[in-house]
């Protein structure tokens, strides 16, 4: 990183490999942790601590047929779901960091990320009709909905933060060209 780059948070900075990676690492686990905090939040409140996670782990397991019969809090679903939802998170982590290094060069990308929020926003959606959660009643799409904008605001906020440039970018897209 130059001295211009450190000073001026309008300069682009370059990016390593490492660095996007790591950046798509914390920005994933912070998506993941707004995420199970949230769903926690609920299920506490509902009485029924883990619920969630044990519900999603016993379809990602077993299915929705299995999952619509009962619910056990159980270790093994609950790890699996886990696990899944932090590699899914870290994965998207990863693609956004990468993303918003492309950002900075190219503010056009602007669209490009909010095109992937939306189709992730429906991906969600039609994940959880296709997994039945949302059939049997348990798992409320407003739940999900409020999920998804905490992650992607955690997410955004820690990239923005990283990339500080992007924000100039923005401001780029809707001036007029002479």
């Amino acid at each position: 990183m130059t001295t211009a780059q450190a000073v001026d948070p309008n300069v682009p900075r370059s990016t390593s490999t490492s660095e996007i990676l790591l950046d798509g690492l914390v920005a994933g686990i912070i998506g993941a942790l707004l995420v199970a905090g949230w769903f926690l939040v609920l299920d506490l409140m509902a009485g029924r601590a883990l619920y969630t996670p044990a519900l999603l782990g016993r379809v990602l397991l077993y299915g929705s047929g299995i999952a619509a019969k009962t619910v056990a809090i159980e270790a093994i679903p609950i790890a699996a779901y886990t696990a899944f939802h932090f590699a899914a998170f870290i994965g998207i982590g990863i693609a956004l960091s990468y993303l918003m290094t492309l950002f900075e060069r190219f503010p056009i990308m602007f669209f490009v990320l909010l095109v992937l929020f939306v189709c992730l926003q429906v991906g969600f959606f039609f994940m959880d009709a296709a997994l039945g959660a949302q059939l049997m009643g348990r798992l409320k799409s407003w739940t999900v909905l409020i999920a998804n904008l905490l992650a992607a605001a955690g997410m955004a906020l820690y990239l923005w933060r990283r990339h500080p440039s992007v924000l100039k970018g923005v401001d780029k897209l809707w001036e007029d060209e002479p």
